[in-house]
């Protein structure tokens, strides 16, 4: 995938990790432009909200919205086109076989692509797999197969949101997330509550946390969590060193709140982060290939 010719923020490395035959790899944020056909099944999921331009299995370009916590899938021979000004950090499994790994229908459920599936179980199984990717030890690696099997076995999983989930789930249409990530953006490093962006949306806040629930896989205050980590991470990879002042630049109660969260997130500490992006062959770089 080529990067859009224009100067990008610094990016964390392309993570990669072999499980077994498969392979999992976690891509960083950073603009993108890719054009291909699958020549191998891949499983995707995004942990940001991110828009842009695409063309699946068609020649007809589209704009896209990938919520966050999407599940994906793309089968061989399958055309692709994605393009993202800003892009979002996206975990890529490859190199498993519908025929063997999926053998329930023997793989004939997945014949076409999806995307923007939202999962539960996926949703904790792709966060599993992420810390072990960014922190891959001989016992994570245990947790990351675990965690691919599961996200192999959700391909396959009924979708769409509970009953109980759907009429809040239909009322939190792509326009209304864009708001309510906006509003999220905008007061990212202040006292940020549910309540603020349900007032935006005209919502209490009860109904606006089921409704961003059932759209994205996970409650307003977790994404919130989510996006300071990753506004943090930035950061770190951009240089900053003093980690105090960073937490209550991206809106972290303390010093200690901030670290807790993020091992939580991420398997590392802040500290252990920042150092490992100085390890050899942990070089920035500025192009990257995604499943949409």
């Amino acid at each position: 995938m080529a990067s859009d010719g224009k100067d990008t923020d610094p990016t964390e490395p392309i993570r990669k990790l072999r499980l077994g035959r498969w392979t999992a790899q976690l891509l960083p944020r950073q603009p993108y432009e890719s054009r291909y056909t699958a020549d191998r099944p891949a499983l995707g999921f995004s942990f940001d909200h991110q828009s842009g331009h695409h063309a699946i299995a068609s020649d007809r370009v589209t704009p896209f919205q990938a919520m966050p916590n999407g599940l994906a899938f793309v089968p061989t021979g399958c055309d692709v086109y994605s393009q993202s000004r800003r892009g979002g950090e996206y975990l890529v499994v490859s190199g498993f076989d519908p025929l063997h790994d999926l053998d329930r229908d023997g793989g004939k459920s997945l014949r076409d692509p999806f995307r923007d599936r939202i999962d539960a179980p996926a949703v904790v199984a792709a966060h599993a797999l992420r810390r072990t990717l960014l922190h891959p030890t001989p016992a994570n690696a245990l947790t990351g197969e675990a965690a691919c099997l599961t996200l192999l076995d959700r391909l396959r999983a009924p979708c769409g949101p509970a009953p109980g989930q759907r009429d809040a789930a239909r009322w939190m249409t792509p326009a209304r997330l864009r708001m309510a990530f906006d509003v999220i953006e905008a007061k990212l490093d202040s006292a940020l509550t549910v309540q603020d962006i349900a007032d935006a949306l005209g919502l209490s806040a009860g109904f606006f946390a089921r409704a961003f629930r059932a759209a994205t896989g996970q409650p307003p205050h977790a994404h919130i969590i989510d996006r300071r980590l990753a506004r943090a991470r930035a950061a770190l990879v951009a240089g900053t060193g003093d980690l105090s002042a960073l937490a209550v630049e991206t809106g972290f109660s303390s010093h200690a709140h901030f670290t807790t969260q993020f091992r939580q997130r991420f398997g590392l500490s802040p500290r252990a982060f920042r150092d490992s992006l100085r390890e050899p062959g942990h070089t920035p770089i500025a192009q990257k290939s995604a499943v949409e």
